[in-house]
């Protein structure tokens, strides 16, 4: 009678847990959808606001004005173009045509009606004070952003995202092309809208061979002993697979794989571990998760979501077919295994001010989620300095000429975008420092019909970084 009432209480225990949770979960949700209702530029309320508060000042980290409004209904906005063009999707505007932009996303913060900062709303309103709002101070850095933007293509579309893998900080973004919210009157380019960095789910190609590696190390034991035969063509049941080119890499290792880029090895590996493994471990890394962070707005990204059917986990072994991320997600991967498998929150707003003086909130580093152990990540940041500096590799161009203080280590991609491949691929790079605790950065690039990674972005992934690194950013 005693085991029955002690399994009785065990059970109720852990269902009183699951409930708990599902409900934590669920009130999150309606949470974050409603701070982005709130905080929509349609909303009648936001617009009335615009009218009579003294708006907010956004500040970037070395303290440059963005924005600033010098009375109730007017904006202003940076005088350098440039930057305001490689800023324009993470500023927004005052008409919410980036959903994405601090303008829209945290409106009710720049406007001071937050539950922080009404109060103080309140009392200006009682004092017959001009009513003013919060000034938000950005982790990124202007002068970076404006540096990123320029080493693209011209005339290229595109996104590239810097992180601080330590603290989740983003110290650069720009998506390509941009819009200027100084003269939204001269209308924009198509989707320029939109922010390729947060809401562009793209295929990532080969540099999602970073989730299928890790997968592999915990799923097949000996993999790392194993060899592999290449003959640059693998037939499966109606499909041919391909490596780029028709390479027949040969006889290679899982290192040499890795840093050479053999689909074929990485095909056979999602095969033989199968669907249920190569989906958990995508989900390990936050694939198929729905994205409730405070700072912004990051679109869901999927793999073996709708189908687990073989050709399809053939595919997601080397990030084709449905598997598509954002580019800031691929640069969260990237420094998930550079912080010995710690993903972190990404954060884009360092602090938040009051118009009168003193701080509101501060920026708070946060682990999201632990997407493998410490020496699987260790073993997976040896695979990607190969990738960057074996003989053979794929990402040499990413190495930065004379930087001691830490390892460049990263992965190229060149991701098909058209069945019949009549498109020039998307090129990719991601990849971080390592070693070098002053400079813990972790980024992704992505140039749309760019062809190589590795001769397209992996070049521009090794001038971004070392800007970063001469800047010092933090």
């Amino acid at each position: 009678m005693k085991e029955t009432r002690a399994a009785i209480r065990l059970i109720t225990g852990i269902l009183l847990a699951l409930v708990l949770l599902t409900g934590f979960v669920y009130v999150a949700r309606i949470q974050a959808n409603r701070v982005r209702w709130l905080n929509r530029a349609q909303n009648t309320r936001i617009q009335d606001a615009r009218k009579t508060t003294l708006q907010g000042t956004i500040f970037d980290s070395a303290f440059t004005v963005l924005a600033e409004s010098p009375e109730p209904g007017v904006r202003r906005y940076i005088q350098d173009k440039n930057i305001r063009l490689a800023l324009s999707h993470t500023l927004g505007d005052q008409k919410g045509m980036s959903e994405t932009g601090v303008e829209n996303r945290h409106a009710t913060t720049l406007l001071g009606m937050t539950d922080l900062t009404g109060t103080d709303r309140t009392l200006q309103t009682l004092r017959g004070d001009a009513v003013a709002g919060c000034d938000i101070v950005l982790t990124l850095n202007a002068e970076m952003c404006a540096y990123m933007a320029s080493q693209f293509p011209s005339g290229s579309r595109g996104a590239c995202a810097v992180i601080n893998y330590r603290t989740g900080a983003i110290l650069g973004k720009v998506s390509l092309p941009g819009y200027d919210p100084a003269a939204m009157d001269q209308g924009a380019q198509d989707t320029a809208y939109y922010d390729r960095v947060l809401q562009y789910r793209y295929a990532p190609g080969s540099t999602y061979k970073i989730v299928t590696l890790t997968a592999a190390l915990k799923n097949l034991p000996g993999v790392e002993s194993e060899m592999f035969d290449c003959q640059g063509v693998w037939s499966f049941a109606d499909r041919v697979l391909q490596c780029a080119g028709g390479t027949a890499h040969g006889s290679l290792d899982l290192k040499s794989a890795f840093s050479q880029s053999c689909n074929i090895t990485f095909a056979s590996l999602a095969y033989r571990m199968g669907a249920e493994a190569m989906k958990a471990a995508s989900e390990d890394f936050g694939v198929n998760v729905q994205f409730a962070f405070d700072d912004i707005v990051l679109y869901e990204s999927h793999c073996l979501n709708s189908s687990l059917a073989a050709g399809e986990v053939i595919q997601a072994g080397f990030g084709q077919g449905k598997t598509e991320l954002t580019p800031l997600h691929m640069a969260m991967i990237a420094g998930a295994i550079a912080n010995e498998g710690v993903m972190m929150e990404p954060k884009l707003i360092r602090e938040v001010r009051r118009h009168a003086g003193g701080t509101v909130s501060s920026m708070q580093p946060a682990q999201w989620r632990t997407v493998t152990d410490a020496d699987t990540a260790r073993t997976v940041a040896r695979y990607m300095y190969a990738a960057v500096h074996d003989r053979l590799s794929t990402g040499k161009n990413a190495d930065i000429s004379g930087y001691t203080a830490g390892y460049v280590c990263g992965k190229t991609g060149s991701a098909e975008v058209s069945s019949d491949k009549t498109k020039a691929t998307n090129a990719w790079y991601v990849g971080f420092l390592y070693g070098d605790e002053e400079h813990p950065y972790a980024i992704a690039v992505v140039v749309e019909g760019g062809g190589s990674g590795g001769q397209t972005a992996a070049p521009i992934a090794s001038r971004v970084l070392k800007k970063a690194i001469q800047m010092d950013l933090y």
